[in-house]
């Protein structure tokens, strides 16, 4: 049977009942004018029902009660003749009812007598006489109880229909019959009942409550050896156990509760749109946490929304493309590894990901180069971005820049996540995974510090040992654990550290486990002491002291009693510092967006023991391999007569030392002079984006990143400059200059900061050009500006004509620094008044052009100055 008829069945018994009390009210005090419209309401909502769901014959009967009842409601007296004839119509619906609760379908018997009674009643009550005597048949003269009405001889026109569908006389029962003891209704099956949400919630509570005593139970037991302690215990925890999943149960509804009002909307989507649209819906009956199911039809009908807006085509366009003029939009749910996966798809054009692509350029979510840089799945993210909208006109529909986002933060508010793919010409495809409850969820029982934590079970990969004598071992790379578990590098922290509990004695050797912990794009390791126990939790909120605290979400009960905080594993990403593609002002979530980095040249390398390492072929003049008899050893070092001058080589790391035949050796060029680094072997030379995972401070070493599947350390170049020529960059200046640098990325600054102390110059970084400005606009006065040109606030080019505006920076020196400059951003730089552009690694030129452009300013060459200028910008 249909749920819809179903719940049909049951309200209207409950609405049936009501009426029939309220009827027998109404006899004793037939001036109550509500009691009347109560009826009457009751009464209709039958009818209008009956009509939805295509009862035809219950609906002719309630018809015509509602509208003798609608007479009374008009000031007419009920009568005791009045009530009969309405009770006698109410037996006959519930008769109905019953035969349909049975067999699944309306019987086909006759009602045109019951029907013609309540017409002539009405009509007699309206002209106000009495309705006419009824003719009572032999066997009704009997016995006939007082106040029942027959059929009369001729019935009014309403009744029409009824007389063409009714069965032969014989089997018409009389009206008299109605009350006779063989042919009372047949009573409908209370196979459900209405529950009050709050009755529910509460059983949840005390069900909740039952598993936390349960818990207890089995944790103060743990230790007892009688048997039927123990029987009796495992009986309880089964009754728990099955009472838990059945109120579970009665919390999920199915997923036609939101889906039943789909088919409205497209409907109307398609009239108000001119389009025409077929709606698929699948999984009508996966069922999901009523909490939850509530939540979720806000984010699916603005799905929907956006598929019949934005992507199904006009008919005369899909003709065109060659579609069947009718669009589709398939919505489906299931199941999927205890979650509830939900996918809207559509077969219209698919996005426009150019469109999206100068949208987000407009809003300045990312440059052009990044646009250009990312693939169609990446740029489609940014639909999920607030105020993102492709529309060309604001309409009923869209174009507001409101939905999507929306869908986002309502999905991830619940711990679910939605994604998007689209192949042009071919549709869009929406999926949602959400948690199937809120309630009670399964976590391990963690320890770190002499304390318990509970990590549930959704972000948790897998529990891998290491110690002296497993297989898995952790790297220490700098002082920062890595774990390198198959084909993936994963980075790890101590639990113990991140929560920042007191020290506890441990010894090195012992054996420990990194439950590996996945969240959105993010991978990482928990180190933690021991995983004690596997248990279904009752999650509760944090108190407001606590609710500022990202690492933890919630709290909960163990079976010892002892009260543990919930670990919120996003949380614990985000202070690791691990969603580092949370970028574009987007602070976190499961879906952010993602751009595609720019891919560096790097020459991965040999030296000295531990791990690799790494560095920008772009800082690299020239590898060679050098005779070591060539090498002498002075007391600062060592040094190579190198084309005529004298070469100073520094080894890469610790323990390197000439000892090959032949002796790789790493030339380095900066601001006119050379040096030499010293490695033990050249292992390739990779393209990967230059992430850096895990920064350090360490000299020599500026952090560990991943290159070609392997872990190493990126040297700092600049470390190695400050020794072996710490004054040559700052030759010939004449004074220190003051260079303000500009760069968004820590990295960045970092790198070019010792670079040009080295250099001479007394360096100002900053993150952003608003800071700058800020600090401009007090009165700071700086020779030189270098600034990065791809910053999320102010881009270079904003901010190299904010300076130009200003008197005192009118004639400045203002190099940009771009990862991969072209004819295009030179255009552009020349227009923002910007000076010279340099690869972000090409330190040497960056040196050269800072050089030029400040020797000429500081010999008072105007000419020369405005040469150099002229040249730069060429």
């Amino acid at each position: 049977m249909d749920d819809i008829l179903r719940d049909f069945l049951v309200e209207t018994a409950e609405h049936i009942d009501a009426a029939g009390e309220q009827l027998v009210r109404l006899e004793r005090d037939p001036s109550d004018a509500e009691m009347i419209s109560s009826i009457f309401r009751l009464v209709h909502t039958i009818k209008g029902t009956c009509g939805f769901l295509g009862l035809a014959r219950l609906a002719r009967v309630t018809h015509a009660a509602e509208s003798l009842i609608g007479r009374l409601r008009d000031g007419a007296p009920a009568s005791a003749e009045t009530v009969t004839l309405i009770l006698s119509t109410i037996d006959r619906i519930k008769s109905i009812l019953a035969d349909i609760e049975e067999k699944g379908e309306e019987p086909q018997d006759d009602d045109s007598e019951l029907i013609a009674a309540l017409a002539s009643h009405a009509a007699a009550m309206t002209t106000g006489s009495a309705p006419p005597p009824a003719e009572h048949s032999p066997a009704a003269e009997a016995e006939t109880p007082a106040g029942v009405v027959a059929t009369p001889a001729a019935a009014v026109a309403e009744t029409d229909n009824a007389k063409a569908d009714a069965a032969p006389a014989d089997k018409t029962p009389q009206a008299g019959e109605a009350h006779h003891g063989g042919d009372h209704p047949r009573p409908l099956r209370a196979d459900t009942i209405r529950v009050a949400v709050d009755a529910l919630e509460s059983l949840m509570l005390l069900v909740s409550e039952l598993v936390l005593t349960r818990n207890q139970l089995t944790e103060v037991t743990r230790s007892n050896t009688d048997e039927a302690v123990k029987g009796a215990l495992q009986r309880l925890s089964a009754v728990a156990t099955d009472l838990q999943d059945a109120v579970m149960r009665a919390r999920m509804q199915p997923m036609g509760r939101i889906f039943g009002a789909l088919p409205r909307l497209v409907r109307e989507l398609a009239v108000e749109l001119g389009k025409k649209i077929d709606l698929v819906v699948e999984g009508a009956d996966t069922e999901l946490d009523r909490q939850i199911l509530e939540q979720i039809r806000d984010p699916l009908t603005h799905m929907i929304r956006n598929c019949a807006d934005h992507g199904l085509e006009t008919p005369s366009e899909r003709v065109h493309s060659g579609k069947p003029e009718t669009g589709m939009i398939r919505v489906s749910a299931s199941h999927e590894a205890g979650q509830i996966s939900i996918e809207v798809l559509d077969d219209g054009r698919g996005l426009d990901h150019e469109a999206i692509r100068r949208k987000a350029a407009a809003l300045e979510l990312a440059t052009e180069q990044e646009l250009a840089a990312m693939s169609p799945d990446e740029v489609a993210r940014f639909i999920f971005m607030p105020g993102f909208s492709t529309a060309r006109a604001v309409t009923s529909v869209s174009g507001r820049g409101v939905g999507l986002d929306v869908v986002r933060e309502n999905i991830q508010a619940i711990g679910g996540v939605v994604a998007v793919s689209s192949r042009t010409g071919a549709g869009a495809r929406f999926v949602i995974r959400i948690p199937l409850t809120l309630a009670i969820a399964p976590a391990l029982i963690v320890a770190a510090g002499g304390q318990r934590f509970a990590l549930p079970q959704a972000g948790v990969v897998e529990a891998v040992s290491v110690g002296p004598e497993s297989e898995h071992k952790i790297e220490v790379v700098q002082g920062a654990p890595m774990l390198r578990l198959r084909n993936e590098v994963v980075p790890i922290a101590d639990l113990h550290d991140l929560l920042g509990l007191p020290p506890v004695e441990a010894n090195a050797d012992d054996e420990r486990l990194v439950v590996v912990m996945r969240v959105a794009a993010a991978t990482f390791g928990l180190i933690v002491q021991a995983v004690e126990d596997v248990q279904e939790i009752v999650v509760k909120p944090l108190g407001s002291p606590l609710a500022h605290l990202k690492v933890y979400s919630g709290q909960t009960i163990l079976g010892d009693g002892s009260v543990v905080l919930i670990l919120d594993t996003g949380g614990i990403a985000e202070t690791l510092g691990l969603e580092r593609a949370a970028s574009y002002r987007e602070p976190r979530g499961d879906l952010s967006i993602a751009p595609r980095r720019a891919r560096t040249r790097v020459v991965l390398l040999r030296a000295g023991q531990g791990v690799r390492k790494a560095l920008p072929l772009s800082l690299i003049t020239r590898i060679e391999s050098v005779d070591t008899a060539s090498i002498e050893q002075t007391g600062a070092g060592y040094v190579l007569r190198h084309r005529g001058q004298l070469m100073p080589l520094l080894p890469a790391a610790e323990g390197v030392a000439p000892t090959h035949a032949n002796q790789p050796v790493l030339v380095i060029g900066y601001g006119g002079e050379t040096m030499g680094l010293l490695v033990d072997e050249i292992i390739d030379i990779v393209e990967d984006p230059l992430d850096i995972q895990i920064a350090q401070g360490a000299p020599g070493v500026i952090g560990t990143a991943e290159f070609g599947g392997s872990i190493a350390e990126l040297l700092d170049l600049t470390h190695f400059i400050r020794i072996a020529r710490p004054d040559s960059a700052s030759r010939g200046v004449n004074r220190k200059f003051k260079i303000l640098l500009v760069d968004d990325r820590q990295f960045f600054r970092d790198m070019l900061t010792p670079v040009l102390s080295a250099a001479g110059y007394q360096v100002t970084a900053l993150p952003g050009a608003s800071e700058a400005l800020a600090l401009v606009d007090k009165g700071a006065h700086f020779d030189a500006v270098i600034t990065d040109i791809d910053m999320p606030d102010i881009d270079g080019y904003s901010f190299a004509r904010s300076l130009r505006a200003m008197p005192n920076y009118a004639r400045t020196p203002i190099i940009a620094l771009l990862a991969q400059p072209n004819d295009k951003t030179m255009q552009a730089a020349h227009a923002a008044g910007i000076n010279a552009i340099t690869g972000k690694f090409d330190r040497r030129a960056l040196l050269e052009t800072l050089t030029e452009a400040l020797g000429a300013v500081s010999l008072g060459e105007q000419g020369l100055e405005d040469r150099f200028l002229a040249e730069s910008a060429a």
